[in-house]
Protein backbone atom coordinates (compact mmCIF):
# COMPACT_ATOMS: atom_id res chain seq x y z
CA UNK A 1 0.00 0.00 0.00
CA UNK A 2 1.15 3.50 -0.71
CA UNK A 3 1.89 6.12 1.93
CA UNK A 4 -1.17 8.12 2.91
CA UNK A 5 -0.71 11.86 2.55
CA UNK A 6 -2.59 14.05 5.02
CA UNK A 7 -3.72 17.39 3.67
CA UNK A 8 -2.74 19.96 6.35
CA UNK A 9 -5.50 22.25 5.07
CA UNK A 10 -8.04 19.61 6.01
CA UNK A 11 -6.89 19.50 9.64
CA UNK A 12 -9.50 21.01 11.91
CA UNK A 13 -7.97 23.38 14.45
CA UNK A 14 -10.30 23.72 17.40
CA UNK A 15 -8.26 26.36 19.27
CA UNK A 16 -5.13 28.36 18.49
CA UNK A 17 -2.75 29.46 21.25
CA UNK A 18 -3.28 33.05 22.36
CA UNK A 19 -0.53 35.64 22.56
CA UNK A 20 -0.72 37.73 25.74
CA UNK A 21 -0.42 40.85 23.56
CA UNK A 22 -3.85 40.09 22.17
CA UNK A 23 -5.25 41.25 25.50
CA UNK A 24 -7.63 44.20 25.40
CA UNK A 25 -8.78 45.96 28.55
CA UNK A 26 -11.19 48.67 29.58
CA UNK A 27 -12.58 49.93 32.86
CA UNK A 28 -15.11 52.39 34.15
CA UNK A 29 -14.07 56.04 34.35
CA UNK A 30 -17.40 56.65 36.08
CA UNK A 31 -18.54 54.80 39.23
CA UNK A 32 -21.09 52.01 38.91
CA UNK A 33 -24.61 53.00 39.96
CA UNK A 34 -24.37 50.37 42.70
CA UNK A 35 -22.02 47.60 43.76
CA UNK A 36 -23.65 44.86 41.64
CA UNK A 37 -24.46 46.75 38.41
CA UNK A 38 -21.63 46.82 35.89
CA UNK A 39 -20.60 49.94 34.02
CA UNK A 40 -22.37 50.46 30.71
CA UNK A 41 -20.30 50.51 27.53
CA UNK A 42 -20.33 54.35 27.26
CA UNK A 43 -18.89 54.51 30.79
CA UNK A 44 -15.82 52.45 29.83
CA UNK A 45 -12.53 53.69 28.49
CA UNK A 46 -9.61 51.70 27.15
CA UNK A 47 -6.03 52.41 28.20
CA UNK A 48 -2.86 50.37 27.83
CA UNK A 49 -0.70 48.90 30.57
CA UNK A 50 2.86 47.56 30.71
CA UNK A 51 2.48 44.54 33.02
CA UNK A 52 1.39 41.33 31.24
CA UNK A 53 -0.56 39.85 34.18
CA UNK A 54 -4.20 39.20 33.48
CA UNK A 55 -6.92 39.86 36.03
CA UNK A 56 -7.09 37.36 38.87
CA UNK A 57 -10.39 35.56 39.43
CA UNK A 58 -9.69 33.21 42.34
CA UNK A 59 -12.36 30.52 42.78
CA UNK A 60 -12.07 29.22 46.35
CA UNK A 61 -13.28 25.82 47.55
CA UNK A 62 -13.16 23.67 50.69
CA UNK A 63 -13.35 19.91 51.30
CA UNK A 64 -14.61 17.85 54.21
CA UNK A 65 -11.19 16.26 54.74
CA UNK A 66 -10.94 17.47 58.35
CA UNK A 67 -14.59 16.84 59.27
CA UNK A 68 -15.16 14.22 61.96
CA UNK A 69 -17.49 11.24 61.36
CA UNK A 70 -16.17 9.94 58.03
CA UNK A 71 -13.79 7.43 59.61
CA UNK A 72 -10.67 8.83 57.92
CA UNK A 73 -8.82 12.01 56.94
CA UNK A 74 -9.61 11.88 53.23
CA UNK A 75 -11.97 14.23 51.42
CA UNK A 76 -15.26 12.85 50.17
CA UNK A 77 -16.89 16.13 49.09
CA UNK A 78 -15.83 19.53 47.79
CA UNK A 79 -17.76 22.74 48.48
CA UNK A 80 -17.81 26.16 46.78
CA UNK A 81 -16.90 28.95 49.21
CA UNK A 82 -16.00 32.34 47.73
CA UNK A 83 -14.64 34.28 44.78
CA UNK A 84 -11.87 36.86 45.01
CA UNK A 85 -10.98 39.30 42.21
CA UNK A 86 -7.99 41.58 41.75
CA UNK A 87 -6.26 43.48 38.97
CA UNK A 88 -2.74 44.98 38.95
CA UNK A 89 -2.24 47.85 36.50
CA UNK A 90 1.24 49.24 35.83
CA UNK A 91 1.64 52.05 33.32
CA UNK A 92 3.88 54.81 32.18
CA UNK A 93 2.31 57.83 33.84
CA UNK A 94 -0.06 59.94 31.80
CA UNK A 95 -2.59 62.57 32.76
CA UNK A 96 -5.59 60.36 31.97
CA UNK A 97 -4.54 57.52 34.27
CA UNK A 98 -3.39 59.98 36.93
CA UNK A 99 -6.75 61.74 36.99
CA UNK A 100 -8.61 58.43 37.25
CA UNK A 101 -6.38 56.93 39.97
CA UNK A 102 -6.17 60.11 42.01
CA UNK A 103 -9.97 60.46 41.99
CA UNK A 104 -11.03 56.83 42.53
CA UNK A 105 -8.44 55.98 45.19
CA UNK A 106 -9.56 58.45 47.90
CA UNK A 107 -13.03 58.58 46.37
CA UNK A 108 -13.56 62.31 46.81
CA UNK A 109 -12.75 64.93 44.18
CA UNK A 110 -13.89 68.18 42.62
CA UNK A 111 -13.62 69.19 38.98
CA UNK A 112 -13.01 72.60 37.43
CA UNK A 113 -12.62 73.64 33.81
CA UNK A 114 -8.99 74.37 32.94
CA UNK A 115 -8.70 75.95 29.51
CA UNK A 116 -9.52 73.19 27.03
CA UNK A 117 -9.16 70.57 29.75
CA UNK A 118 -10.39 69.64 33.20
CA UNK A 119 -8.64 69.81 36.57
CA UNK A 120 -9.48 67.22 39.22
CA UNK A 121 -8.55 67.90 42.84
CA UNK A 122 -8.78 64.80 45.03
CA UNK A 123 -8.59 64.68 48.82
CA UNK A 124 -9.18 61.95 51.43
CA UNK A 125 -12.89 61.40 51.95
CA UNK A 126 -14.53 62.25 55.26
CA UNK A 127 -15.92 59.09 56.90
CA UNK A 128 -18.70 61.11 58.52
CA UNK A 129 -19.81 62.97 55.41
CA UNK A 130 -18.82 60.49 52.68
CA UNK A 131 -18.90 57.20 54.64
CA UNK A 132 -16.15 54.62 54.25
CA UNK A 133 -17.39 53.00 51.04
CA UNK A 134 -15.14 53.41 48.02
CA UNK A 135 -16.41 54.12 44.48
CA UNK A 136 -16.73 50.89 42.49
CA UNK A 137 -16.10 50.31 38.80
CA UNK A 138 -16.08 47.48 36.26
CA UNK A 139 -12.90 46.05 34.72
CA UNK A 140 -13.33 44.30 31.35
CA UNK A 141 -10.70 41.99 29.89
CA UNK A 142 -10.81 40.19 26.55
CA UNK A 143 -8.54 38.04 24.46
CA UNK A 144 -10.26 37.59 21.10
CA UNK A 145 -13.90 38.43 20.53
CA UNK A 146 -16.79 36.01 20.85
CA UNK A 147 -17.31 33.25 19.79
CA UNK A 148 -13.56 32.55 19.75
CA UNK A 149 -12.64 34.28 22.99
CA UNK A 150 -9.97 32.82 25.26
CA UNK A 151 -10.79 35.35 27.97
CA UNK A 152 -13.89 37.51 28.04
CA UNK A 153 -14.99 38.67 31.45
CA UNK A 154 -16.22 41.68 33.37
CA UNK A 155 -15.10 42.08 36.97
CA UNK A 156 -17.88 43.99 38.70
CA UNK A 157 -17.46 46.03 41.88
CA UNK A 158 -13.74 46.80 41.72
CA UNK A 159 -12.07 49.50 43.81
CA UNK A 160 -8.55 50.89 44.07
CA UNK A 161 -6.79 49.50 47.11
CA UNK A 162 -3.61 51.50 46.58
CA UNK A 163 -1.53 53.27 43.98
CA UNK A 164 2.14 54.12 43.70
CA UNK A 165 3.81 56.91 41.76
CA UNK A 166 7.45 56.21 40.99
CA UNK A 167 9.90 58.72 39.51
CA UNK A 168 13.41 57.65 38.54
CA UNK A 169 16.47 59.10 36.89
CA UNK A 170 17.01 58.25 33.23
CA UNK A 171 15.48 58.82 29.81
CA UNK A 172 12.35 57.30 28.33
CA UNK A 173 8.83 56.75 29.59
CA UNK A 174 10.00 54.44 32.39
CA UNK A 175 11.26 57.40 34.42
CA UNK A 176 7.70 58.06 35.59
CA UNK A 177 5.38 55.12 36.26
CA UNK A 178 2.21 54.37 38.19
CA UNK A 179 1.08 51.07 39.66
CA UNK A 180 -2.59 50.76 40.62
CA UNK A 181 -3.70 47.71 42.61
CA UNK A 182 -7.41 47.02 42.28
CA UNK A 183 -9.45 44.58 44.39
CA UNK A 184 -13.05 43.56 43.96
CA UNK A 185 -16.17 42.00 45.37
CA UNK A 186 -15.55 38.74 43.50
CA UNK A 187 -18.54 39.37 41.26
CA UNK A 188 -17.84 38.64 37.60
CA UNK A 189 -19.68 38.06 34.35
CA UNK A 190 -18.46 35.64 31.68
CA UNK A 191 -18.79 36.42 28.84
CA UNK A 192 -18.56 40.08 29.72
CA UNK A 193 -21.35 41.32 27.46
CA UNK A 194 -19.28 44.51 27.03
CA UNK A 195 -17.83 46.12 23.92
CA UNK A 196 -14.33 47.46 24.54
CA UNK A 197 -14.04 50.97 23.08
CA UNK A 198 -11.22 52.29 20.93
CA UNK A 199 -7.98 53.11 22.74
CA UNK A 200 -7.89 56.45 24.51
CA UNK A 201 -5.17 58.82 23.33
CA UNK A 202 -2.79 59.10 26.27
CA UNK A 203 -0.71 62.14 27.24
CA UNK A 204 2.59 61.09 28.79
CA UNK A 205 4.08 62.84 31.83
CA UNK A 206 7.89 62.73 31.87
CA UNK A 207 9.80 62.92 35.17
CA UNK A 208 12.31 65.23 33.49
CA UNK A 209 9.61 67.93 33.63
CA UNK A 210 9.12 67.54 37.40
CA UNK A 211 9.28 70.39 39.88
CA UNK A 212 10.01 69.09 43.39
CA UNK A 213 9.99 71.02 46.66
CA UNK A 214 10.31 68.94 49.83
CA UNK A 215 11.35 70.00 53.35
CA UNK A 216 11.82 73.57 52.20
CA UNK A 217 14.41 72.45 49.65
CA UNK A 218 13.95 73.15 45.94
CA UNK A 219 15.46 69.99 44.49
CA UNK A 220 14.77 71.11 40.94
CA UNK A 221 16.92 74.18 41.50
CA UNK A 222 19.68 72.25 43.29
CA UNK A 223 19.76 69.51 40.60
CA UNK A 224 20.39 66.83 43.24
CA UNK A 225 17.27 64.66 42.98
CA UNK A 226 17.43 60.97 42.02
CA UNK A 227 14.22 59.03 42.79
CA UNK A 228 10.82 59.39 44.46
CA UNK A 229 8.09 56.97 45.54
CA UNK A 230 4.67 58.23 46.62
CA UNK A 231 1.90 55.91 47.80
CA UNK A 232 -1.72 56.21 48.89
CA UNK A 233 -3.15 53.03 50.43
CA UNK A 234 -6.78 52.43 51.45
CA UNK A 235 -6.08 49.07 53.12
CA UNK A 236 -9.50 47.88 51.95
CA UNK A 237 -11.40 45.77 54.52
CA UNK A 238 -11.49 42.58 52.45
CA UNK A 239 -12.49 39.92 55.04
CA UNK A 240 -15.48 41.90 56.35
CA UNK A 241 -16.79 42.30 52.81
CA UNK A 242 -18.25 38.80 53.19
CA UNK A 243 -21.20 38.74 55.58
CA UNK A 244 -24.65 37.13 55.79
CA UNK A 245 -26.50 38.45 52.77
CA UNK A 246 -23.40 39.80 51.00
CA UNK A 247 -24.36 37.93 47.83
CA UNK A 248 -23.31 34.98 45.69
CA UNK A 249 -22.32 34.24 42.11
CA UNK A 250 -22.64 30.67 40.82
CA UNK A 251 -22.99 29.48 44.43
CA UNK A 252 -19.82 31.23 45.62
CA UNK A 253 -19.91 34.05 48.18
CA UNK A 254 -18.96 37.55 47.01
CA UNK A 255 -18.40 40.76 48.95
CA UNK A 256 -21.28 43.14 49.46
CA UNK A 257 -19.27 46.16 50.59
CA UNK A 258 -15.88 47.65 49.75
CA UNK A 259 -14.70 49.88 52.58
CA UNK A 260 -11.41 51.51 53.40
CA UNK A 261 -9.68 50.92 56.74
CA UNK A 262 -6.64 52.86 58.01
CA UNK A 263 -5.47 54.96 55.10
CA UNK A 264 -1.71 55.43 54.76
CA UNK A 265 0.09 58.14 52.79
CA UNK A 266 3.77 57.51 52.12
CA UNK A 267 6.67 59.36 50.50
CA UNK A 268 10.30 58.34 50.22
CA UNK A 269 12.97 59.93 48.07
CA UNK A 270 16.66 59.79 47.28
CA UNK A 271 18.85 62.82 46.59
CA UNK A 272 22.54 63.46 46.32
CA UNK A 273 24.14 64.39 49.64
CA UNK A 274 25.37 67.98 49.77
CA UNK A 275 27.44 70.08 52.12
CA UNK A 276 25.82 70.43 55.54
CA UNK A 277 23.32 67.61 54.89
CA UNK A 278 20.19 69.78 55.31
CA UNK A 279 17.94 66.70 55.42
CA UNK A 280 19.82 65.20 58.37
CA UNK A 281 20.07 68.60 60.03
CA UNK A 282 16.30 68.95 59.95
CA UNK A 283 15.80 65.49 61.44
CA UNK A 284 18.01 66.20 64.48
CA UNK A 285 16.52 69.65 65.08
CA UNK A 286 14.06 69.82 67.98
CA UNK A 287 11.29 70.33 67.11
CA UNK A 288 11.67 68.90 63.62
CA UNK A 289 10.79 71.72 61.23
CA UNK A 290 7.57 71.40 59.24
CA UNK A 291 7.35 72.37 55.59
CA UNK A 292 4.84 72.05 52.75
CA UNK A 293 5.61 69.85 49.77
CA UNK A 294 4.84 70.58 46.15
CA UNK A 295 5.52 67.93 43.50
CA UNK A 296 4.44 68.69 39.94
CA UNK A 297 4.93 66.83 36.65
CA UNK A 298 3.96 68.67 33.47
CA UNK A 299 3.17 67.33 30.00
CA UNK A 300 2.17 68.80 26.66
CA UNK A 301 -0.53 71.34 26.01
CA UNK A 302 -4.20 70.43 25.99
CA UNK A 303 -5.50 71.39 22.58
CA UNK A 304 -4.27 74.85 21.64
CA UNK A 305 -3.25 75.52 25.24
CA UNK A 306 -2.04 77.28 27.24
CA UNK A 307 -3.25 74.69 29.79
CA UNK A 308 -1.01 71.60 29.99
CA UNK A 309 -1.50 68.01 31.04
CA UNK A 310 -0.32 67.84 34.64
CA UNK A 311 -0.09 65.89 37.88
CA UNK A 312 0.59 67.51 41.24
CA UNK A 313 0.78 66.50 44.89
CA UNK A 314 0.66 69.16 47.60
CA UNK A 315 0.57 68.92 51.39
CA UNK A 316 0.75 71.77 53.92
CA UNK A 317 2.43 69.94 56.85
CA UNK A 318 5.23 67.43 56.30
CA UNK A 319 8.44 66.51 58.12
CA UNK A 320 11.46 64.43 57.26
CA UNK A 321 11.15 61.50 59.67
CA UNK A 322 14.09 59.26 58.64
CA UNK A 323 17.41 59.75 56.83
CA UNK A 324 20.06 57.20 55.85
CA UNK A 325 23.11 57.50 53.62
CA UNK A 326 23.79 55.40 50.57
CA UNK A 327 25.17 55.79 47.09
CA UNK A 328 23.96 55.82 43.51
CA UNK A 329 26.47 55.43 40.68
CA UNK A 330 29.20 56.01 43.25
CA UNK A 331 27.71 59.33 44.40
CA UNK A 332 26.86 59.66 48.12
CA UNK A 333 23.10 59.96 48.67
CA UNK A 334 20.54 60.65 51.36
CA UNK A 335 17.53 58.30 51.45
CA UNK A 336 14.67 60.11 53.18
CA UNK A 337 11.23 59.28 54.51
CA UNK A 338 8.58 61.98 54.75
CA UNK A 339 5.69 61.92 57.23
CA UNK A 340 2.43 63.76 56.51
CA UNK A 341 0.78 65.64 59.37
CA UNK A 342 -2.85 66.72 59.48
CA UNK A 343 -3.32 70.51 59.55
CA UNK A 344 -5.71 72.17 62.03
CA UNK A 345 -8.01 73.00 59.12
CA UNK A 346 -8.15 71.79 55.56
CA UNK A 347 -6.96 68.54 54.03
CA UNK A 348 -3.81 66.60 54.83
CA UNK A 349 -3.06 66.25 51.11
CA UNK A 350 -4.41 67.33 47.74
CA UNK A 351 -3.70 65.20 44.67
CA UNK A 352 -4.49 66.92 41.39
CA UNK A 353 -4.46 66.05 37.72
CA UNK A 354 -5.29 68.12 34.66
CA UNK A 355 -6.30 66.23 31.55
CA UNK A 356 -8.54 66.34 28.49
CA UNK A 357 -11.04 63.75 29.80
CA UNK A 358 -14.33 64.99 31.21
CA UNK A 359 -16.61 63.29 33.78
CA UNK A 360 -13.98 61.18 35.58
CA UNK A 361 -15.53 59.87 38.83
CA UNK A 362 -18.81 61.09 37.37
CA UNK A 363 -17.79 64.72 37.89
Amino acid sequence: MGTQVVDPQATVITSCPANIRETKIAWGYKPQTDIVTKNTDPELWSLTKTNPETANVAINTETDAQDIGKGDEFASQIFPTSVDTSVPITKYTNSQLAAWALCFDPGKATKTTAGKGFKYDAVPSDPVVNCINLPVFTFVEQIRPQPDSVIDRALIGMVINDFQLQMNSGPGRANCTMTVNCVGTGNYLRPSGSVIPALTQESFLNAASASIQIAGIDYTLSKTFNTLTFTYNNNVRLPSGYYPGSGTVNGYAIRGRMEYADRVIGLTFQARAVKGSPEFTQLVTNPIPENPIVITVTGGMIGAGPQTHQLSITAPRTVISAVTNGNADGIVTVDCTVTFLKPPTGDIITMSATTDKDAILGK
